[in-house]
């Protein structure tokens, strides 16, 4: 073949692949090839509503190649409420439902643990083998493992294969503010993948509740930004409606939810692979986390990234403007 020929099919393969992550428009850019992110998302999807915004929002992204989705469980927060149904499945369904909405998006869907750590006979998770085989993966591209929930599939992967701590970096939504702690939902699902996360040696930003939950949106703005977008806009909203009413007939004694605000709280993950926020963290010592999950001084000389604040607009509007230009008539 004629080398321009060549040259002119390569470019058009890579704008094509850069375009946009998931069926819909082509976005009018194309991210710098050398830039490009791989990306794995654990997420208890039906937990709340949040989480398929911000999986949207990673699909939505060209930077990123999603190299899948891990449904995980919300087994301790589910028997609060007197949910006994297996909640990994429930988040599965939920993530397979947003995937076809998304246009059938290609994306791989992997099972996830279905109880915190200490369960007796534990296997080794679906999810967990698909973060140790990616990591594994000869592909020089940084690897990033986004934790929306719980931290215990990612702790299972470090426990069965700890070599792989040095092949990617965890972003995880959890914990409660330095430097006291204390309950947090994600956190709490799983105390124990939590310590197994701060000790290992795998590079760790977190996103603690004070930071996560500035992610604030109203009901009214959601109804005009995300609703009007197509089917996926559309399913989003609806999910979030649907959830805001049913959390609000059900739960009396704590003012939450509120009646027409929201959280967004998971798209920080996405929007700190967009841009890492160097002036919005601390590096400090590992910790430990107590029973009551507040956190105990760490006994390794190990340094985890804490972010102290996110930049809300500029996460939320990419994940808007993203949203409109693919789907938006």
């Amino acid at each position: 073949m004629f080398k321009p020929l060549i040259y002119l099919t390569s470019a058009l393969l890579l704008v094509s692949h850069f375009a946009i992550a998931t069926p819909g428009k082509a976005l009018p850019f194309t991210p710098d090839h050398a830039k490009q992110l791989r990306v794995m998302i654990s997420s208890d999807a039906k937990n709340e509503a949040d989480d398929d915004f911000a999986i949207a929002h990673a699909l939505l992204t060209p930077t990123f190649e999603v190299r899948g989705l891990i449904a995980s469980h919300y087994s301790r927060t589910a028997a609060m409420l007197g949910n006994t149904l297996p909640t990994m499945e429930e988040s599965y369904k939920e993530l397979a439902r947003l995937k076809k909405v998304m246009g059938d998006s290609p994306t791989p869907l992997y099972r996830g643990a279905r109880q915190p750590l200490g369960a007796a006979d534990q296997p080794l998770s679906e999810g967990a083998k698909a973060i140790i085989t990616e990591a594994q993966r000869d592909d020089k591209r940084p690897l990033y493992v986004l934790i929306l929930g719980p931290a215990t599939d990612i702790a299972l992967a470090l426990q069965a294969a700890p070599d792989i701590a040095d092949k990617l970096t965890v972003v995880w939504i959890g914990g409660n503010p330095y430097p006291q702690g204390g309950w947090e939902y994600n956190l709490f699902n799983d105390p124990q993948a939590g310590n197994v996360l701060f000790q290992s040696a795998v590079p760790l930003w977190q996103v603690p509740h004070n930071v996560y939950m500035s992610m604030r949106v109203s009901l009214a703005e959601l109804a005009v930004k995300v609703k009007p977008q197509g089917e996926t806009g559309h399913y989003l909203w609806q999910q979030m409606i649907d959830f805001n009413r049913r959390a609000s007939a059900t739960i009396k004694d704590i003012p939450w939810p509120k009646s027409e605000v929201w959280v967004l709280g998971d798209n920080p993950a996405v929007g700190l692979l967009l841009d890492d926020h160097q002036y919005h963290y601390q590096e400090i010592s590992a910790p430990t986390v107590n029973e009551d999950l507040t956190y105990g001084k760490g006994t390794q000389p190990r340094k985890v990234r804490v972010y102290q604040s996110i930049d809300a607009h500029f996460v939320l509007e990419d994940f808007f403007a993203k949203l409109q230009l693919a789907y938006g008539q």
